[in-house]
């Protein structure tokens, strides 16, 4: 399962072992920004409600200190089985600690346009766009891991609690989600004309 997922997530965003070394090639001036990547991002989900509550009193030093390591090895180029691994958990790790995937996607984007913008300051445009993209793709990868771990953990865990065979738990939520999408056509049908 996490296997498949990582290669087709590589395959998809054009993810290549080159962009390592196009991190680690910018790393003397990637890793300064670490301290106000870590500040944006935190600021941000503490400063709105919804994102804020989902940490505990005092926790905010601690996460911090994780996400700096996170971002200094992105951009170190350390991107290797056991880093994809761990992207993977995290997702797994949003489903009891209530990160829903639109926190953790609109993050991620709010990361990724720091670093774009940073990039066109420190280097000129074409060497700006070679590291953003690298950065980009690794980044990428790292959401639909954490997505599709989130999403997979969900179900596995629907199931062992549930005791549904995965057949039978796939069908149900196919069902259902085909309910969903028909409800939410009829409503989009009725509020276009008026």
């Amino acid at each position: 399962m996490y296997e498949q997922t990582l290669r087709n997530l590589q395959t998809l965003v054009g993810y290549r072992d080159e962009d390592s070394q196009i991190l680690q090639r910018a790393y003397p001036v990637t890793s300064t920004w670490a301290d106000e990547f870590v500040r944006l991002f935190y600021d941000t989900l503490f400063a709105y409600e919804p994102t804020a509550r989902i940490f505990r009193p005092g926790e905010r030093a601690e996460r911090e200190i994780t996400l700096k390591e996170w971002y200094l090895r992105v951009v170190r180029g350390e991107i290797d089985e056991d880093f994809w691994r761990w992207q993977w958990r995290v997702g797994l790790v949003h489903i009891y600690r209530k990160v829903t995937n639109d926190f953790m996607l609109g993050m991620m984007s709010l990361i990724q346009q720091a670093f774009l913008q940073k990039c066109m300051e420190a280097w000129p445009p074409e060497e700006a766009l070679e590291v953003f993209l690298a950065f980009k793709r690794v980044t990428d990868v790292v959401s639909g891991l954490i997505a599709e771990g989130y999403m997979r953990g969900y179900q596995q865990a629907m199931k062992e609690f549930l005791g549904f065979r995965t057949e039978l738990l796939e069908r149900l939520l196919a069902m259902e989600s085909r309910s969903l999408v028909q409800r939410l056509e009829k409503l989009t049908m009725s509020t276009a004309g008026d």
